[in-house]
């Protein structure tokens, strides 16, 4: 808004000079009536600075308030992005820790039956010492992810001043047809290229004149003159109009438009720069999406055939013919599977997350 007004200031003419005085008055003898060329005036004049250059500048501010604008948009949907990826970050960690300690209960199920079986002279020594290592490594990613969840908490707060307990919206990549102007970042550049369009306006503009306009009236009154004689008074009135000349525009305004054009030069090439840079972006998130959406299809799918290896497995162990460790020891592993997949569909949110947040409102 502010720029917007400005954009209208700098079309508005400067304010017009009132001027009151007096003329030719004697410093002997002072008086309006002693005097044939004593007068009392007012005037006022108004400049009219040159037209095309008010018409660049209100265009610059307008392009500084497009710029302006879409900066706030490009940082309201980082922001939302950032505030997507950090739910579905905690969502993922709290799901993990819960797995995590899930297989510490069944851990400590086999540590049990172990010990049984020790106690029963079996030789399994090695497996109870290996379950000892495995859950160790489990109890220290239960360590890990707690950090991980203070620090996601603390994100979460420095974003929206709390850390909510919500689940992250379920988003996919908006559709993108590859044109330049669909991007947030390239609006940005797009309305710098039309700032420095402007100046280059303004620039050739600055060779055309200024203009000024004056009016004075003034007054004389009837007297005596200094020969003794008198004299009638009578109003006059003067009036001109006043008009620049580019006299020094080699030094002056010639060079000011060599720079507008090497800056519109340098704001159309930052313009393909930024261009370039999101879509390898873009592209980059979408395969990083894609690999992400493949990975939960294949661990769901390891997840439900090892459902199919458990239920195999415990109607065995019902039946007398197997060990309830091996069923415990595919339960783990399904926990695993669900804790990397809770990990690929983090990842997918945010990716989505950030690939939406590159693309402008329609």
């Amino acid at each position: 808004d502010a720029r917007e007004d400005l954009s209208v200031a700098e079309r508005a003419l400067p304010d017009p000079v009132v001027s009151f005085g007096v003329s030719d008055i004697p410093v002997r003898n002072p008086g309006f009536r002693n005097d044939p060329d004593s007068a009392k005036l007012i005037g006022a004049s108004q400049e009219i600075p040159n037209p095309g250059v008010r018409r660049a500048r209100s265009a610059r501010e307008r392009g500084e308030a497009a710029a302006a604008s879409a900066q706030l948009s490009y940082r309201l949907a980082l922001l939302r992005a950032e505030l997507i990826s950090a739910l579905a970050e905690k969502q993922r960690i709290r799901e993990q820790m819960s797995f995590a300690e899930m297989q510490l209960k069944k851990y400590g199920q086999i540590q049990d039956i172990l010990r049984g079986d020790i106690e029963a002279g079996r030789p399994v020594y090695y497996r109870l010492s290996e379950i000892d290592v495995e859950r160790a490594d489990v109890e220290t990613t239960i360590v890990a992810l707690r950090t991980a969840l203070a620090r996601s908490d603390a994100a979460l707060i420095d974003l929206v001043g709390e850390a909510p307990d919500l689940a992250p919206p379920e988003i996919a990549p908006a559709p993108w047809d590859g044109g330049a102007l669909a991007l947030q970042a390239t609006r940005i550049a797009d309305a710098g290229v039309d700032i420095a369009k402007a100046g280059v306006r303004e620039g050739k503009a600055a060779f055309g004149p200024n203009f000024g306009v004056n009016f004075t009236y003034m007054q004389r009154q009837d007297g005596i003159g200094p020969s003794g004689d008198p004299f009638q008074g009578d109003d006059w009135f003067a009036a001109g109009v006043s008009v620049s000349v580019p006299l020094w525009a080699p030094k002056s305004q010639s060079p000011r438009l060599r720079a507008a054009r090497a800056r519109q030069a340098g704001a159309e090439l930052s313009y393909q720069a930024v261009y370039r840079e999101i879509r390898e972006r873009l592209m980059s998130l979408t395969a990083e999406h894609g690999a992400a959406e493949r990975n939960i299809v294949v661990l769901d799918q390891k997840a439900k055939a090892l459902d199919e290896t458990i239920a195999a497995l415990t109607r065995s162990y019902e039946a007398g013919n197997g060990d309830y460790v091996q069923v415990l020891d595919a339960e783990i592993g399904r926990l695993t599977l669900l804790s990397q997949i809770a990990t690929e569909r983090a990842n997918a949110i945010a990716h989505a997350a950030h690939f939406n947040s590159e693309l402008a409102a329609p």
